[in-house]
């Protein structure tokens, strides 16, 4: 009898502390989730939920030589004029193609932005044998004709498409929030 009452009192124990762990889990889930959630634009037209980033602008300054991810992110998250730009960082692609699923035609900045025809994105590291390295996470220091032989990848905006230049390009990055 007093067995069967240890194992009865064991698998209670078990029950209720797999309960609490859940319990326990979901909460912290939730709280993770709350926290990296994001909504863009605030208001509708289309307002987008969720953790991937949609095109707000360019930043104000082109890549200078010997930058790293940090510098290139501050261009566009420090940016001095334009408040909606303020606090952004550099796109990846999939925050170019996210803004173009979720823009709204002819008043979303994906669509409207005019002023440079191509902007750098960070691409991170190279999907295939060429040097498409993000010009080497923006340090490369060389430009000019003999520059190092990296390549940065950028967005075309009369292609909505993405593709890779050289370093040596001084073109100013597309920041995203």
């Amino acid at each position: 009898m007093k067995k069967k009452n240890t194992i009865l009192n064991a698998l209670s124990w078990l029950k209720d502390a797999g309960l609490k762990a859940l319990v326990i889990l979901l909460v912290v889930t939730a709280g993770f989730y709350t926290y990296a959630q994001i909504t863009w634009p605030g208001s509708d037209p289309n307002p987008t939920t969720g953790v991937v980033g949609m095109f707000v602008g360019a930043s104000e300054n082109p890549f200078g030589p010997g930058m790293d991810y940090d510098q290139v992110n501050n261009e566009c998250s420090n940016h001095s004029t334009d408040i909606d730009i303020q606090g952004s960082h550099v796109c990846t692609p999939d925050e170019m193609i996210n803004s173009y699923n979720h823009g709204v035609v002819g008043t979303s900045p994906i669509y409207t932005y005019t002023d440079t025809p191509n902007l750098w994105i960070n691409n991170g590291p190279p999907g295939f044998t060429a040097s498409a390295n993000d010009c080497k996470g923006w340090s490369v220091t060389e430009r000019g004709a003999d520059a190092d032989p990296n390549f940065g990848a950028m967005w075309i905006f009369s292609k909505k498409a993405g593709g890779l230049t050289p370093c040596q390009t001084g073109k100013k990055f597309a920041c995203c929030k």
